[in-house]
C-alpha cells in the first residue's frame, strides 16, 4: 500500500506540472505574443520569467516536502564536483553540434538576431529551461526515484517523464508526425544522459551546465 501510494503521489506532481505546462504553452505564450511589437524584448523577458516561477517554485516546494525521501540531500544537490568525464562529455556535445552546423550550413552559421520577435524564447530556451527542468527532473524526480528503485530503473523512468513533459510544446507548435519522433531521439537519450552524469557526480551543476550548452548551441547554430 505504502509502495503504491508513493507512487501515485510522485506521479500526481507529474501531473500537475504537465496539465499547468500544457496550458502555459497553449494559452499563455499564445497571448504572450500578441503584445505590441515595441514589447518584443519584454516577450523573452517574460517568457524567462514565467518558467522559472512555475518550475522552480513547485520544484524547491517538492524538494522540501520530500526532503526525508531524497537519493541526494536538497542541500547537497549544487557542489563543487566536477568529474573528469563531465569535461569530456562538455567537448564532446560542443563538437557534436558544431559538427551538426558545418554538415547542414557548409561553413560556422551562427543565427542572427537571437533577440527578435520571432526568436523570443531565447532566453527561455536557452538558459532557464536548463536551470529549471534541471532541478525539476534530476533534482526532484530522479533524486526521488533514486531513493526507491536502482540507477537504472530511475533514469529511464525519469528520462520517460522528461520527454513527456515536451508533449505540451509539441501540441502548442503543431508538429508534424515526424517533427515529433526527430524531437523524441533527441530528448529521450539527452534525458539518460543527464540522468547518468548526476548520478556518477551526485551534483546538479554538470547536467545543468551540459543541458545549457546543447539548448543554446542547438538556437544559436
Amino acid at each position: 500500500m505504502k509502495q503504491a501510494n508513493w507512487f501515485s503521489n510522485l506521479y500526481i506532481k507529474y501531473g500537475i506540472l504537465w496539465i499547468i505546462w500544457l496550458v502555459v504553452q497553449d494559452y499563455g505564450y499564445g497571448e504572450l505574443v500578441k503584445l505590441p511589437s515595441t514589447a518584443r524584448y519584454a516577450d523573452f523577458i517574460v517568457n524567462a520569467v514565467i518558467k522559472l516561477i512555475i518550475w522552480g517554485s513547485l520544484g524547491i516546494w517538492w524538494l522540501v516536502l520530500e526532503r526525508k525521501h531524497l537519493w541526494l540531500s536538497d542541500k547537497h544537490l549544487y557542489n563543487g564536483n566536477f568529474p573528469r568525464f563531465f569535461w569530456i562529455l562538455l567537448i564532446v556535445f560542443i563538437a557534436y553540434l558544431f559538427g551538426i552546423s558545418l554538415y547542414e550550413h557548409h561553413m560556422l552559421y551562427i543565427s542572427p538576431d537571437l533577440f527578435t520577435r520571432e526568436r523570443h524564447g531565447f532566453i527561455g530556451v536557452a538558459i532557464v529551461a536548463g536551470l529549471a527542468e534541471e532541478l525539476v527532473f534530476r533534482g526532484f524526480f530522479m533524486n526521488r526515484l533514486l531513493d526507491r528503485y536502482r540507477f537504472m530503473t530511475a533514469n529511464i523512468i525519469q528520462s520517460l517523464l522528461f520527454l513527456g513533459i515536451h508533449l505540451p510544446i509539441y501540441f502548442a507548435d503543431h508538429l508534424s508526425a515526424l517533427g515529433w519522433l526527430n524531437n523524441g531521439l533527441t530528448v529521450l537519450p539527452l534525458g539518460l544522459i543527464f540522468g547518468w552524469i548526476f548520478y556518477r557526480s551526485k551534483n546538479l551543476w554538470p547536467s545543468t551546465i551540459l543541458h545549457c550548452v546543447w539548448d543554446s548551441m542547438m538556437f544559436i547554430l
